[in-house]
């Protein structure tokens, strides 16, 4: 089966059929979980969380000048 296929059938599904289907594919996933992918999750979501924050940052300090 190819991917075009699948999603074309996940389209006609009805919500209950759509959230019985994200249910299982969450768990799916999570079956398959990487550690290595997993962290290098956290580290980008930690990266901008910093980026934000020194942008914050520099942003008050220009507007203190």
């Amino acid at each position: 089966m190819k991917v075009e296929e699948i999603a074309e059938a996940v389209s006609r599904l009805t919500p209950e059929e759509l959230a019985r289907f994200r249910r299982w594919f969450t768990a799916f996933e999570s079956g398959r979980s990487n550690h290595a992918e997993e962290l290098d999750s956290t580290a980008t979501k930690l990266g901008r969380f910093a980026g934000r924050a020194f942008a914050e940052l520099k942003k008050r300090t220009k507007d203190r000048e």
